[in-house]
């Protein structure tokens, strides 16, 4: 791979959080890098390109896709480098870090982690759960249209896909486990007004067909009852396993699948420094870039001493 390349920072991940510490980075001077493993933009380009935004202060009705292209674009204009399709496979500790992907070798003085938490999803470990027509993300809504969606979850990105889904003019019922939805009320407001049929108290028990998905059976907890559905996709949104196997490896602290950090946004390994959704119960864009503004700032601060520190 030749010699490493010496940064000051290397942000590694490329969503909200990543992309606001490479802009504060740049603001103050400091030598960055930015690895992402997929498409710049992070969920917003990579899980939901196609959603219309309306939480984000300024960007209404733009798509996931378009604020993905104009805040790395921003990024991109201060002079910070983003490669993506570059995953880390590898953090040494040292007197400097050494970052390892596939394709090269980084050293850094400072290293500030914004992966997010979208490791492995969530599988329901049903029987049938491998069959052709089983989804964990949608990319495009309309591709669904005019087919039989169940979709299972009961939080914002399940409510946020169903709708998608509707809009796109598929047919789609939502089942949760619960009686109610932790999804925001903003969702569950507009999941009522466009007629979403909501399966309360509802576990899928099996995923039915030969090849692809042609029905699921249903168990209601609460009656104790057994249904099916006829449906052509199942899309399963429970959530995500956080990938940590590396962040673990290098001694990081964890806690219920975050990274913890102090209220500089340091984690256990001084000169580490993580923001975003990998440290953020709250998992939203501004909280995002706030902590990754944090972080930099706190990396800007460890790495020069400043003396109003």
């Amino acid at each position: 791979m030749g010699d490493s390349v010496r940064y000051d920072v290397i942000i590694i991940g490329a969503g909200p959080a990543g992309l606001s510490a490479a802009l504060d980075c740049a603001c103050l001077k400091l030598k960055a890098l930015v690895l992402e493993a997929d498409r710049a933009g992070g969920a917003l380009s990579q899980a939901y390109p196609w959603k219309k935004v309306d939480s984000f202060l300024g960007f209404a009705k733009m798509t996931g896709k378009d604020i993905a292209a104009r805040i790395s674009g921003h990024v991109k204009n201060e002079g910070i480098e983003i490669r993506e399709f570059e995953e880390v496979e590898e953090v040494k500790r040292g007197r400097e870090f050494k970052i390892k992907t596939k394709k090269a070798e980084y050293e850094a003085s400072a290293v500030i982690i914004a992966t997010g938490v979208r490791g492995m999803p969530r599988k329901l470990s049903v029987p049938g759960e491998n069959l052709e027509g089983v989804e964990y993300l949608i990319h495009d809504p309309e591709k669904f249209s005019g087919r039989k969606v169940l979709v299972v979850g009961g939080g914002d990105a399940a409510a946020d896909m169903t709708l998608g889904l509707k809009n796109a003019g598929a047919k789609v019922w939502l089942a949760h486990r619960r009686d109610e939805l932790r999804a925001r009320d903003g969702c569950r407001e507009k999941l009522e007004k466009c007629g979403v049929a909501i399966l309360w108290n509802t576990e899928v028990e099996s995923i039915v067909g030969e090849t692809k998905v042609e029905r699921v059976k249903l168990f209601n907890n609460m009656k104790g009852t057994k249904t099916e559905i006829a449906c052509d996709h199942v899309l399963v949104s429970i959530g995500s396993i956080t990938a940590k196997d590396w962040l673990e490896g290098i001694g990081i602290g964890m806690e219920d699948g975050l990274v913890k950090v102090d209220g500089d946004g340091m984690t256990s390994i001084p000169g580490i420094f993580a923001a975003g959704d990998i440290v953020s119960r709250l998992k939203r864009i501004p909280q995002a870039l706030a902590t990754g503004e944090r972080a930099a700032y706190s990396a800007y601060k460890h790495l020069k001493n400043p003396y109003w520190k």
